[in-house]
């Protein structure tokens, strides 16, 4: 990095602050600096009189770090020295010295100059002091190489300069044989002012570069070092440097820079012009081989697009059109027949999982391939697969539904394995509809699918569209509903469950109801089939689940020994982390409050995963019971595997068991066979008093039903229960 010089014959400075005018007291918020007024690009003021350079800059970063106001004062450097030792100026950028320090304190060093030897260019060149001998050598009054020459004797005679700037001058009017000065500003004072002058000698007296402060001013130079340190680790002051380091580091190209500049130029232009011609070789080489490759990739692009524009119409598996390219083609047909609306099928392989999961992916993909090239050969027009199974086709419409249907229906041999797929066929025919219009292609693939799914649901082979097979539009708004308000406009009643043992009230069943904004009270036959068709079954027993134990929570009904009931499907049962929310939703009560009523179908749907969860209740402490017993296909033998506790007689076989014989002896044969078992029995659907009396001789240990207490709110059930009604004989009014 450069170097600057600052000194001061001490006796001139001395003298110089004597004869200034009274010092002016410093503005508690306002430093000034002083310095020279010929210092570029350290420090210099331009045609406009403004205070310029690198000093300059830095001064006022130290202002803005420090919160203060600062004015510049750029003068002939002797003068410079003395308004700091009389006052009138608080800092000035100078070389720190001995001699200096009699008289000023200085900061941390900032930066760094060397001093030159400069000679006239047309005169004799001096490259060091020996050569001086004898001759007359310029330096600047109060300047740090004045100071040095002064305390060294020397063989040479030194002569005083007013300023830099004057110093160089009296070589350019050989005045004076030489001048000493600081390289870096000297070298932009030549250029500036168009001296014929060069640096003849090396640099020598590297120095720091420091701001220095009146003696003993302790509160300043602290100030100032402090403002330094920040301007160093917060990156300003390299800012600053690097906005001048370019003038900071230039000088003038000599005539041997120009020469070796020349030199490399030629030498570089040689060795363009030698590899242009290799060069010239390559770029043909290479641009044939680029080409050669962009014909390549042209080519591979074509066939990309083809195969794009193929896959886009097609499915990637079976190679039939997809659903788009199917509707296109579908309407195509409807635009060229419009009088006539084609016969589309929908075909659906029901049991494409089953057959994944059993032989494979690969084995089912095969069938799905097999089943489409059976399309294609037996007469079906647009054939199209949807994905999973699912297929559609245009048919001929001459064709019976069951020609149609054996088209499809042949056995499919592959792999050595014979596959009869599942399928569920839906229709929809030119001749069971008039259209005021051409119909949509959309909406005609949307009917047959619906069909689809009906022949697949109620296990028919094939369903012939009709209006009727659309969903129900209140089941639809229901649905809605639901998916929108969830639980909101649910709550429950509870249905007491009678002990005819001890004649009182043993429990209640906790049942669902559902107040519907604008379609009232909905029936739970309505909406729980439909719930559990869609899924949502399993977040409302959650609810009913949450709500009836907060219900006994408030009211402290575990204390009583009452124990409720609550329906839950086999969808919750096989729900992931259903034993986990039945732990947690427990842990504040006796979980022997708790039955868990399960419907007896549901458990031989699956019997696995029944007995786990059901294992899981039992450990918790909450009993299960089996509901409308006797309504599915499973037997006595079968339910002993699982820990339940009870049967529940379904309603169908108890309400006339006074009347029908075939009943009587199934409800009677029934409990004998619970209780062989270990298990108790409710019966449901009791109305009449003389029900109950046959219940009671058949051992039946609790009742449930009209002739005790229909469904009631949580605050009725809480009445009955304080006032223990007791069940009338029969007979009595």
């Amino acid at each position: 990095m450069p170097w600057k010089r600052t000194n001061l014959s001490l006796t001139f400075c001395l003298l110089v602050g004597l004869l200034s005018h009274t010092s002016i007291a410093q503005n508690n918020d306002t430093i000034i600096f002083t310095g020279s007024q010929y210092y570029p690009p350290l420090q210099w003021l331009d045609e406009n009189n403004q205070a310029q350079g690198f000093i300059t800059d830095l001064e006022q970063e130290l202002a803005n770090a420090g919160e203060f106001n600062i004015e510049q004062r750029l003068i002939p450097w002797n003068q410079a020295l003395g308004l700091v030792l009389t006052g009138e100026a608080d800092a000035v950028a100078l070389i720190p010295s001995e001699a200096r320090s009699a008289y000023f304190d200085f900061t941390e060093p900032f930066y760094y100059v060397a001093h030159g030897i400069f000679s006239h260019r047309s005169g004799k060149q001096f490259g060091s002091f020996s050569q001086l001998k004898g001759k007359r050598v310029a330096v600047a009054a109060g300047a740090f190489a004045a100071q040095q020459l002064t305390d060294t004797p020397q063989n040479f005679e030194v002569i005083q300069a007013s300023d830099e700037l004057n110093c160089l001058q009296m070589v350019q009017t050989k005045q004076v044989d030489a001048c000493v000065e600081v390289t870096t500003t000297s070298r932009h004072l030549i250029t500036n002012y168009n001296l014929d002058l060069i640096q003849s000698s090396p640099p020598f007296w590297p120095q720091s570069y420091a701001f220095g402060v009146k003696k003993g001013n302790t509160a300043l130079l602290n100030r100032l070092n402090e403002n330094l340190a920040m301007l160093q680790v917060n990156g300003t002051y390299q800012a600053v440097y690097q906005r001048w380091v370019q003038q900071l580091e230039w000088q003038e190209r000599t005539l041997s820079d120009n020469l070796r500049a020349l030199g490399w130029l030629l030498i570089s232009l040689l060795l363009i012009a030698g590899f242009g011609f290799f060069w010239t070789y390559l770029l043909k080489k290479q641009v044939a081989r680029k080409t050669y490759r962009i014909q390549q990739e042209l080519a591979a692009k074509t066939i990309l697009q083809k195969k794009l524009h193929y896959l886009s119409q097609h499915d990637a598996i079976t190679g039939l059109l997809n659903r788009p390219a199917f509707t296109e083609k579908l309407d195509q047909e409807i635009l060229a027949a419009p009088e006539v609306s084609p016969t589309v099928v929908g075909i659906r392989i029901a049991n494409i999982d089953s057959i994944t999961s059993v032989f494979g992916y690969n084995i089912a993909t095969d069938l799905m391939i097999e089943f489409a090239e059976r399309l294609q050969k037996n007469g079906f027009k647009n054939a199209a697969h949807f994905g999973v199974g699912l297929f559609a086709a245009v048919a001929d419409s001459h064709l019976t539904n069951e020609q149609i249907v054996d088209l499809a229906m042949q056995p499919l041999k592959f792999k050595s394995i014979d596959f009869e797929p599942l399928l569920a066929f839906g229709l929809i025919r030119n001749s069971q509809l008039s259209f005021a219009e051409p119909p949509d292609a959309q909406e005609l693939l949307r009917q047959v699918l619906t069909a689809v799914s009906v022949s697949q649901k109620k296990h028919k082979l094939w369903v012939v569209y009709s209006p009727g097979l659309e969903p129900n539009a209140d089941d639809l708004r229901l649905l809605k509903d639901f998916h929108q308000a969830g639980t909101r406009d649910f709550f429950l009643h509870y249905q007491p469950k009678y002990s005819l043992s001890d004649n009182a009230v043993k429990g209640a069943e906790a049942l669902l109801r559902w107040q519907h904004p604008q379609l009232g009270l909905v029936p739970p036959s309505k909406f729980i089939p439909l719930l559990e068709e869609t899924g949502f079954v399993t977040q409302v027993t959650r609810w009913v689940i949450t709500e009836t134990i907060a219900m006994m929570a408030r009211h402290n009904l575990c204390r009583t020994g009452l124990v409720i009931s609550i329906n839950v499907s086999t969808r919750d049962l096989t729900e992931l982390g259903f034993v986990s929310f039945m732990r947690h939703a427990v842990k504040d009560i006796d979980p022997h409050c708790i039955q868990l009523e399960i419907t007896e179908t549901g458990l031989i749907d699956d019997s696995e995963r029944a007995l786990y969860v059901l294992s899981k209740m039992n450990d918790l402490g909450i009993s299960c019971s089996v509901d409308d017993f006797g309504t599915g296909n499973s037997s006595l033998s079968y339910l002993s595997k699982f820990p339940v506790s009870e049967i529940k007689l379904d309603r169908s076989y108890v309400y006339d068991i006074a009347n029908n014989e075939r009943n009587h002896k199934i409800v009677k044969s029934t409990i004998e066979l619970a209780h062989t078992l270990g298990l108790s029995v409710t019966a449901e659907g009791v109305e009449e008093h003389e029900t109950v009396e046959i219940l009671r001789d058949m051992k039946c240990e609790t009742i449930q039903g009209f002739v005790f207490s229909r469904p009631i709110p949580e605050s009725d059930l809480i009445e009955f229960l304080k006032s223990s009604p007791k069940l009338k004989a029969s007979g009595e009014a």
